[in-house]
């Protein structure tokens, strides 16, 4: 049977329209872009060094600036306070007594302005006194919850090292790296829908910055035809919700159209 050269040119057209059909059918729509969860933490600690007498958190807990979190061993402040004290008191008698004295020409102007010097070093001495006590309560300087407790009752606590750590969860933020071929995609105030691994409930962000210049190349040239390297572009997202169900590190997606391979090549 003879097959004309119109037949032939008719399945060939066939043939390619139906190739061109099944590439479409397989090419990926869309592309997931994967980041991660990163919040402000913070080390709570302080200047001053002691043994640890209580601890009033726990992990998980939430807490509030200004709290205290733990305290520090004050029995020796306290008695040097106590001695600080009486010992005020005696010089302001002094003082009253010497005053009424210089005022009635019985002592010199010297001996009023020693009782008076002892009086101020003593007054400022209690004041430093009372703002070490107050350092030997450790209070958090930010509200979060406390994801790590370093400390135990008992132990000594050196200073600047942390008896907690403490997560600001009011700051949190998903960090991305998006290729350039995405990036029109990408426009700072627009609304993202995140996912992650383990759930399917959205968590709403907002993108607040682009990294301007490119950080590093996801792809190189392979064949004459692809000359250009394509780079990525860090983005940062602010979390609008369910802040409290994810912690710092947890993997997070979202998903992208596909470009066209006009608007790649034109890219």
């Amino acid at each position: 049977m003879k097959v004309s050269n119109f037949t032939i040119k008719i399945l060939t057209v066939l043939i390619i329209l139906f190739l061109v059909s099944c590439s479409d059918n397989n090419t990926k729509k869309s592309a997931d872009f994967y980041g991660y969860i990163e919040s402000t933490q913070l080390n709570v600690t302080t200047r001053m060094p002691g043994k640890i007498t209580s601890i009033s958190v726990d992990e998980g807990d939430y807490v509030k600036e200004g709290e205290v979190v733990a305290q520090l061993d004050t029995k020796e402040l306290l008695a040097h306070r106590k001695a600080l004290t009486a010992r005020l008191k005696n010089i302001e008698v002094n003082l009253k007594r010497v005053t009424n004295l210089y005022n009635a020409g019985a002592v010199p102007k010297l001996k009023l302005d020693e009782i008076e010097t002892n009086y101020e070093i003593v007054k400022d001495n209690l004041l430093a006194l009372d703002t070490k006590l107050h350092d030997m309560s450790i209070r958090t300087p930010i509200s979060g919850v406390v994801n790590v407790r370093v400390l135990e009752v008992g132990q000594m606590m050196p200073p600047g090292m942390p008896v907690v750590i403490v997560t600001d969860t009011s700051a949190t933020y998903a960090r991305f790296n998006i290729p350039e071929t995405y990036i029109n995609q990408i426009k700072l105030g627009k609304e993202i829908n995140l996912k992650t691994l383990g759930s399917d409930s959205i968590i709403k962000a907002k993108i607040i910055q682009i990294v301007p210049v490119a950080d590093f190349a996801t792809h190189t040239p392979t064949s004459s035809s692809d000359l250009r390297d394509i780079r990525s572009f860090a983005v940062k997202m602010k979390i609008e919700n369910n802040r409290s169900n994810l912690m710092p590190g947890m993997n997070v997606y979202f998903t992208l159209a596909t470009p066209q391979r006009k608007e790649l090549n034109n890219e």
